[in-house]
């Protein structure tokens, strides 16, 4: 069978796309059996939320935390990330064409439902009730979420870091926005500019903001829409959302806008869901363990629901707490823990003592990271789902450090004033008897940076920042010497690597270089 590229695949799938490049999906819907009725509507958005249990967990989270600062691999681990953490990665890596594929498969379920709705909009023979047609309405609006998350996600890998001043001149992602099951090799979109990237993304959030909001109005009879977020039924708190919401939306908007150095936007869009006030931040250690053990807690805008065996996700622990247990893959770095204050409830939780020893003996005890400990649900599953928890792609902390961090960005008298309460309300959360910081603008910047590592470390958002700061990758220095991987080398511990070094971008995977054409002179530089 021919290569076909991923963008053209997007155009294929309906299942999640294969690793292998060389295979058709397996399950792709041929045009004449487009939807045209409720339930195929639910069935493929079934399959849109579905791909979700792997965009939130395993590589897409850990690969980029990995190639960062806050992590050391242990002496004899089992070379899991090995050349990501090696900054070793080239365009044929494994790891980076599966999360570049089956990214672009995503888009390619959203394209799907997207046509299939205007294909029923000019369909005159296909009868819905007003009910069912405002129904799929806020179906589609998910699918134009989705397609935003994804490319967002892409470029904040593959592509260097937004610049209003170099945007439009600065190569984005091939965007691909339609359902076309017969493309040729010619057709396929070359990479678009950033700037065109982003704007696609920004289109897509307001889409989907408009269709959404019809579930506020009780458009959706679901008796888990509660206080404006979807709650599934015995696996997750009240305030917590399973499905896609107006509030996720504004969640990712406001992350996009930082990123886009929107700083106005960030804050608006950060400080609305703060102010709402429906995720209240946890403030005790039980109460903070209780959303990662258990996937409770009050402050999570939206984690993704995990019911069975079939559809559990990759676990995000086990490189960090061994599968046994004595068998560790990397442990956070001095520098890293040295960041937490005694007292601070971020410590208790996300970290664990162990007495660690590795296979030239050498022993010491440490810390390890604990921040994705296993729900005792997922345990009894019956396959190996051991420390897997729901993931929580938008929590109301982050809202707090994007709004903190805008705010600083716009310099003002007021703005360093909003983003000083902001770092505070969440530090004041974090750290019982925390006094109040008073903080200028730069100085507020670096508490901003410190605090996004505090909060957020593991939960692959680290690159991202650094790259967005304008900041290198210098490993933090390890907990112990001598029970790390070749200490003292320019790629473990001592690693150094400035903010344009090459792999700062990852690669656009060979495999889809060669298959689509108009990719031509269009890979990242160094590779």
């Amino acid at each position: 069978m021919k290569k076909l590229s991923i963008i053209a695949l997007t155009t294929l799938t309906f299942g999640m796309i294969s690793c292998d490049m060389d295979l058709m999906p397996y399950d792709s819907i041929p045009t004449e059996e487009a939807l045209t009725t409720v339930v195929g509507f639910e069935e493929a958005r079934a399959g849109i939320y579905a791909a979700y249990t792997g965009l939130t967990g395993g590589s897409y989270v850990l690969a980029p935390e990995i190639q960062a600062d806050a992590f050391n691999a242990v002496a004899d681990f089992s070379n899991k990330y090995g050349d990501i953490y090696r900054w070793m990665f080239e365009s044929t890596h494994s790891t980076i064409e599966s999360i570049w594929a089956n990214c672009y498969g995503t888009v390619g379920r959203a394209n799907f439902f997207i046509d299939g709705v205007q294909k029923i909009e000019e369909n005159p023979e296909i009868e819905l009730t007003d009910i069912q047609k405002k129904q799929i309405n806020v179906y589609e609006g998910e699918a134009y979420f989705t397609r935003a998350y994804c490319y967002f996600y892409l470029a904040t890998l593959f592509c260097h870091d937004y610049d209003p001043i170099t945007a439009a001149s600065i190569p984005g992602l091939p965007i691909q926005t339609k359902y076309e099951p017969k493309i040729a090799a010619s057709q396929y979109p070359g990479r678009s500019s950033l700037k065109d990237t982003y704007q696609q993304i920004l289109d897509d959030l307001e889409e989907a903001e408009i269709r959404i909001e019809t579930a506020i109005s009780g458009i959706i009879d679901y008796d888990r829409y509660i206080n404006g977020a979807y709650v599934t039924v015995n696996t997750a708190p009240k305030n917590c959302g399973n499905y896609i919401t107006v509030d996720v939306v504004k969640a990712l908007k406001a992350r996009v806008a930082l990123q886009m150095d929107d700083y106005e936007k960030a804050a608006e869009y950060a400080s609305k869901l703060i102010d709402s006030k429906k995720y209240p931040l946890m403030n005790t250690v039980d109460g903070f363990k209780e959303v990662w053990k258990n996937d409770g807690g009050t402050e999570t805008i939206w984690q993704i629901a995990m019911n069975n065996a079939n559809d559990a996700g990759v676990p995000l622990g086990t490189v960090f707490i061994g599968y046994p247990a004595t068998k560790k893959d990397y442990i956070p770095t001095q520098t890293l823990v040295d960041l937490y204050a005694t007292e601070d409830i971020r410590l208790a939780t996300y970290f664990g003592k162990y007495h660690l020893t590795v296979s030239s003996g050498n022993a010491a005890d440490i810390y390890f990271f604990n921040k994705y400990p296993g729900n005792d649900y997922y345990n009894a599953l019956g396959n190996e789902t051991r420390y897997l928890n729901q993931p929580k792609p938008f929590r109301i902390a982050e809202m707090y450090l994007i709004a903190a961090e805008a705010n600083a960005r716009i310099g003002t008298s007021i703005s360093v004033e909003k983003g000083k309460e902001a770092i505070n309300n969440l530090k004041k959360a974090r750290i019982p008897g925390f006094t109040e910081g008073t903080y200028d603008k730069e100085s507020l910047l670096n508490e901003v940076m410190n605090e996004r590592e505090r909060e957020l470390v593991g939960e692959g958002y680290r690159l991202m920042d650094l790259k967005r700061w304008g900041r290198g990758v210098t490993r933090g220095k390890a907990q112990n010497a001598g029970l790390i991987l070749f200490p003292g080398q320019t790629t473990t511990d001592g690693l150094d690597r400035p903010a344009d070094d090459q792999r700062m971008v990852w690669p656009i995977p060979k495999s889809e270089m060669d298959a689509n054409p108009q990719l031509t002179g269009q890979q990242n530089p160094g590779y």
